[in-house]
């Protein structure tokens, strides 16, 4: 009788979960925002809208809105996104600029204070001037800084320590030149950058190579160097550092990222989500436009990427006398 009841115990156990509901998954039930730490028109801006206009038009998700939080070089958009914990209707657009922040006090939210949802691509940098200038070659750079490193006024986007700030501080260094003596100035991304140096106010730009290739091909600026391994194939006349014996190559990364306290079925929405569009042609004709390196990362394999680059930052910035 025992054995019996065991059974028959069984059985209905059986049945209980056969019939069980599963969970549904989880999905945005109000409008998500998709902010953008920089001014409209810039790379980051355009990363957001693009995902959105995929999303959009292929009616996957339509009520996403992007909202540009401009300022401390990305801080005021990842404070405001980390002011919603738990909520993964709030999304954020990352660059390296989030990591160095952190490193340097500017920011209380580091790499463990926030969500990692995706890495979506590499980014290059690039050192630029005006067509008119008489800048014609990374070496011509160097010469004018040996003899005054505050010769040239160098934008680097819209925070000191990002990426293309650490290439030009690598390439004063290496030539023996202080960088915390060079004439750095920052505005609300490289969008603005561009239209300072267009405009005169600035004597070059160390930024993303998105915010110089529209000016470079139409003929209102010279890219002297970029910081990749070998020339990009795309931009054969554009030399790399490192051939013009410089030896820095140097990338970045564009994220996406949520508040912190996402759960896990929130973070598998968005990956698929994000996994989706950047499998989409316009995405693809978008980093295309952009020059970006195609390169998606989970967000297990996102977070591992950012403790890794959080260390390397700590240690070049630690090195340029800017953290301690």
């Amino acid at each position: 009788m025992k054995i019996q009841r065991m059974l028959i115990l069984a059985a209905l156990a059986l049945c209980a979960t056969a019939h069980a509901q599963p969970q549904p998954a989880w999905q945005p039930e109000k409008q998500v925002e998709f902010v953008v730490g920089s001014g409209p028109g810039g790379g980051n801006d355009r990363t957001a809208r693009v995902l959105q206009k995929i999303w959009s038009e292929n009616k996957w998700l339509q009520n996403v809105t992007v909202i540009n939080k401009v300022g401390g070089g990305g801080a005021v958009s990842y404070t405001y996104a980390n002011q919603h914990p738990n909520d993964a209707h709030y999304l954020v657009i990352v660059r390296p600029g989030f990591l160095s922040n952190h490193i340097l006090g500017r920011s209380p939210i580091g790499p463990n204070d926030m969500t990692p949802l995706a890495m979506v691509s590499g980014e290059r940098s690039v050192l630029v001037v005006r067509t008119a200038s008489p800048l014609k070659s990374v070496a011509d750079v160097i010469e004018r800084l040996k003899t005054d490193p505050q010769a040239l006024s160098v934008s680097v986007g819209s925070a000191r320590g990002s990426t293309p700030h650490i290439m030009i501080s690598m390439l004063a260094k290496m030539n023996g030149i202080d960088a915390r003596r060079l004439k750095v100035v920052t505005f609300s991304g490289g969008s603005e950058s561009a239209t300072q140096l267009l405009g005169g106010h600035i004597d070059m730009m160390a930024v993303a190579i998105d915010n110089a290739v529209p000016h470079y091909k139409n003929g209102n600026m010279r890219i002297l160097g970029i910081s990749t391994p070998q020339r990009v194939p795309a931009l054969p006349d554009v030399p790399t550092l490192k051939e013009q014996g410089f030896d820095v190559v140097l990338g970045g990364f564009t994220m996406v990222m949520g508040p912190r306290g996402l759960s896990p079925a929130q973070v598998a929405y968005w990956e698929s989500m994000i996994e989706r569009a950047i499998n989409h042609a316009d995405w693809k004709r978008q980093l295309a436009v952009d020059f970006q390196d195609p390169d998606f990362r989970k967000s297990a394999a996102t977070r591992e990427y950012l403790k890794q680059q959080y260390d390397f930052l700590r240690a070049v910035l630690t090195d340029m006398g800017m953290a301690k």
